[in-house]
């Protein structure tokens, strides 16, 4: 079996990125970790040990092996010394589910992840230059790059995104698309929602003139095929969104709130409150710094 065939604008459609290259020593070792949020990734486990409690579930990871981790939360535990080669990424069907929806959170040996370490280490060279290593706290900060540099990067990523895919597919798992995808109707509303600006108020009006659809139209094809509404997506995007920057960057929560089109800083947090049952400086101590 292989990967499922879409049409190029399906797969286009993706929300699709890297977040982290880095290669370096756990910073903290040698005790549990508090549940973090973590997003899909991958790492290989140079040297030491890692143990991971998902869904109740202990996974010891030994030196060598790789781990294929899927987005969600976990407790982690690693041992004095470890060093990881360690890939973050985000990669979803437009409305939030992941690319990979069973199988994860996995380890595999080196040999059967072999070809995809050596992928890992062009692309660290790529991001990184001839640094040796780069520490994860550094290696979410954004920096600024070229555009020649940001195209580089990119497909480099994409490389080893294929590599990664070839791997687990070997591994009998593969790209699970929404059996709504087939709906043509539903791939142009879709791609309606993912350009929306986030700092905009949606308005059915104009969505529905823009993919052609009615509006009543728009609210059942949204609840048929993904569960929601379209202001419900919308929101759930808004709460990828201001998550990341949470845990990957330094912007103040005020300009958080406006890019996502709160006015006022104070609705932005009973807003994300409200959604994830902690607030956005909460959020950002606790899982800011913890996910490898």
């Amino acid at each position: 079996m292989s990967s499922p065939l879409l049409s190029t604008t399906v797969w286009q459609s993706l929300q699709f990125e890297w977040l982290w290259v880095y290669h370096g020593w756990v910073p903290v070792t040698e005790q549990w970790s508090d549940v973090v949020v973590v997003p899909a990734g991958w790492f290989w486990v140079e040297r030491g040990s890692a143990r991971l409690l998902v869904d109740g579930t202990e996974i010891l990871v030994k030196p060598g092996q790789s781990f294929f981790s899927s987005p969600g939360t976990r407790c982690q535990w690693f041992a004095s010394g470890t060093r990881l080669l360690s890939v973050g990424y985000r990669c979803q069907w437009p409305g939030g589910t992941p690319v990979f929806q069973e199988g994860l959170n996995c380890a595999l040996g080196a040999r059967r992840s072999l070809p995809l370490l050596e992928k890992t280490r062009r692309l660290f060279i790529t991001v990184h230059g001839r640094r040796k290593e780069m520490p994860y706290l550094k290696a979410i900060t954004p920096q600024s790059r070229s555009w020649a540099d940001c195209c580089r990067q990119e497909a480099a990523f994409r490389d080893w995104f294929a590599e990664y895919v070839l791997t687990l597919q070997k591994h009998g798992l593969h790209p699970q698309p929404p059996a709504s995808f087939h709906d043509r109707r539903l791939d142009v509303l879709m791609q309606a929602l993912q350009a929306w600006p986030l700092d905009q108020p949606l308005k059915l009006a104009r969505l529905s003139a823009e993919t052609d659809l009615g509006e009543r139209r728009v609210h059942d094809l949204l609840k048929q095929h993904l569960g929601m509404t379209a202001q419900t997506w919308l929101d759930k995007r808004r709460l990828l969104v201001a998550r990341e920057h949470l845990t990957s960057s330094n912007i103040s929560l005020k300009e958080i709130a406006f890019q996502l089109g709160f006015r006022h800083p104070p609705h932005f947090t009973h807003w994300f409150k409200r959604h994830t049952h902690m607030t956005p400086t909460a959020f950002r101590v606790g899982h800011g710094a913890d996910a490898a």
